[in-house]
């Protein structure tokens, strides 16, 4: 009969020789389970890129142009000639006619039409100087005696009494429905606001409803995609 250290010594090889081929059955089974990730993970690539040479769901123009986050070249240029019933877009009043109603909807006291805005020539412009300073986006409608001031603020931080300036010149001006609308991505107050009405809207909220609600009808391919372009960036820039 072995002695105990000799007894001690065998059960520590038995042991060892266990614990090895242990492992070795555990390496097997989880480099096994590798192979089936890696296999999933590649089936998954193969239908990605499927699915991006058919839709090409990540391509954004604005993006790829870097221009995204330009507030005036890009936002206040873009927003303002869809705007413009006479636009590159051959849409005619669509974009405007959808955004009035979509204010109408969202503020009980957004100054109203007395008729149809396809009656009247409208004016659009982009960065209109003034003493007050620099309007973002400017519609008028002299026959509907309607002006609307669209202040744009994305990155840029309000200047001294910025909106209160502008409250002063639009309260001079000599027409019986005026509007200023302060556009952030989130929606909020101004801080620079005299008092006097004006309306908050919001890129991530506002702007992406107007233009879902517009998009249905719009009959131009390119004009489409254009739109929905700049809408998916809306949603990724502003969250």
């Amino acid at each position: 009969m072995a002695s105990a250290p000799e007894q001690i010594e065998r059960f520590i090889e038995r042991y060892k020789t266990f614990a090895q081929e242990n492992s070795e059955v555990r390496l097997r089974q989880l480099t096994s389970g590798f192979g089936q990730v890696r296999a999933a993970l590649e089936a998954l690539a193969d239908l990605d890129r499927h699915s991006q040479h058919e839709l090409a769901s990540r391509f954004n123009l604005f993006r790829v142009l870097g221009v995204e986050t330009l507030e005036r070249q890009t936002h206040s240029a873009f927003l303002a000639e869809l705007f413009r019933p006479n636009g590159t877009h051959g849409q005619g009043h669509l974009f405007l006619e959808v955004f009035l109603q979509y204010c109408w909807n969202r503020f009980e006291s957004f100054p109203r039409l007395d008729s149809s805005i396809e009656t009247a020539h409208w004016d659009v412009d982009c960065e209109k100087p003034v003493y007050e300073g620099q309007l973002d986006i400017v519609v008028e409608a002299p026959e509907l005696k309607f002006l609307m001031v669209l202040e744009n603020k994305i990155g840029a931080r309000e200047q001294k009494d910025q909106i209160g300036r502008y409250q002063s010149w639009l309260g001079r001006q000599r027409y019986d429905r005026r509007v200023l609308i302060y556009l952030t991505p989130d929606g909020r107050r101004a801080t620079t606001a005299a008092g006097e009405d004006y309306f908050c809207l919001s890129y991530a909220e506002d702007v992406v409803a107007w233009l879902q609600s517009a998009l249905p009808n719009v009959k131009a391919p390119r004009v489409r995609e254009a739109v929905t372009q700049y809408r998916d960036l809306i949603r990724v820039l502003f969250p």
